[in-house]
């Protein structure tokens, strides 16, 4: 904590420790919490409305990052050169595996500098992306990375974490057939929580749009948006909620399941997954 910028207030010093308020005494102590007292002080409650700014704006950085990666949108490079100096967001970008739209390069993201985005790549060797108006990037899901078991290997050897979450991300594969896909996505059904409160809390807790009817999640995929809808019966939030089949859904109609693109199909399954983690088990039920 030795590089943190301490203020006084009162009888102690606090300090801005990235969105957590850390107080030490007048011996120069760190402490476990902030005292009572030094609560009362007006330089806490800067420090604290700084601290609600910086937790709203890093869950708007992490937001639209994720929204980029989940609909395949071309990223300028301008526009990661500029937010760069800016660790929040620096956090969701470094270190993810990006696509070169004009060239098709595709590497780590390590650095910003010297107008250039630094990439490496399975060598290791860099890839330097020149900062212009005409450069973008795109990031890719681990779904459609063929060779994402070398990414992640790569990856863990640097010791590298993403703030979004894409190498690691779970992948669900779609079946070859047509009863091993109608099977998949009927697993679901009939999986209950004790209070319904719960499903819609859990649901929107994991980044999906939620109503008492439906979990539901838009992808888009080769440029086509993809409504994704797991049907929930949650009408009392102080009552049983169930979970029901999972659905696509493409400019308000049903897709078929043999349409249904990998990347949708993995986020899919992912979304009801988490869903159906959360149920209640029964004793009589072997957890998954």
């Amino acid at each position: 904590m030795t590089d943190l910028h301490w203020i006084a207030a009162g009888d102690y010093q606090l300090a801005l420790d990235g969105t957590t308020i850390t107080a030490k005494n007048a011996k120069g102590r760190v402490l476990k919490t902030v005292p009572a007292k030094a609560k009362k002080t007006p330089e806490y409650e800067q420090l604290n409305n700084c601290r609600i700014y910086l937790e709203q704006h890093q869950k708007e950085c992490l937001r639209q990052v994720s929204e980029w990666f989940l609909k395949g949108l071309p990223v300028p490079v301008l526009v990661v050169s500029e937010v760069w100096p800016d660790p929040l967001w620096r956090a969701c970008f470094e270190n993810l595996v990006v696509c070169v739209t004009a060239t098709g390069d595709t590497g780590l993201l390590r650095d910003v500098s010297d107008g250039h985005l630094h990439l490496a790549d399975l060598d290791g060797e860099e890839i330097t992306v020149p900062v212009d108006e005409s450069g973008s990037i795109t990031i890719p899901h681990p779904a459609i990375i063929a060779d994402i078991a070398d990414w992640r290997e790569f990856a863990a050897e640097l010791g590298v974490s993403q703030g979004v979450d894409q190498l690691f991300r779970d992948i669900y594969v779609k079946p070859d057939d047509a009863v091993g896909r109608q099977r998949a996505v009927r697993a679901y059904t009939d999986g209950r929580y004790e209070k319904a409160q719960v499903l819609i809390g859990r649901s929107r807790g994991g980044g999906f749009t939620t109503t008492m009817q439906e979990v539901s999640l838009i992808v888009v995929e080769d440029g086509v948006e993809v409504r994704i809808s797991l049907d929930i019966d949650a009408w009392d939030p102080w009552e049983g909620g169930t979970i029901g089949e999972l659905s696509f859904y493409q400019d308000g109609q049903s897709l078929p399941l043999e349409k249904v693109g990998p990347i949708t199909w993995s986020e899919g399954i992912r979304m009801a997954e988490f869903v159906y983690a959360g149920r209640t088990v029964e004793s009589a039920e072997e957890p998954s």
